[in-house]
C-alpha cells in the first residue's frame, strides 16, 4: 500500500513539473505507463514466477 501512494505521489509530481519544462504530460505519461506494462512488467512477473518455482521445488 505504501508503495502504490508513493508511486501516486510521483505521478502526481510528474504531472504538474513536466508542463513547467514544456513537455505534453497528456501524451507522455499514458506513453511511458504503456511502455512499462509492455516491457518492464513481464519481466518483473517473470522473476516472480521463478522465484515460486524454485521455492516449490524445495
Amino acid at each position: 500500500m505504501k508503495n502504490l501512494i508513493i508511486g501516486i505521489i510521483v505521478l502526481f509530481a510528474l504531472w504538474l513539473i513536466l508542463p513547467f519544462i514544456g513537455i505534453n504530460t497528456s501524451y507522455v505519461i499514458p506513453n511511458v505507463i504503456e511502455w512499462a506494462t509492455k516491457f518492464i512488467l513481464p519481466w518483473i512477473i517473470l522473476y516472480w514466477i521463478i522465484r515460486l518455482v524454485k521455492r516449490l521445488e524445495k
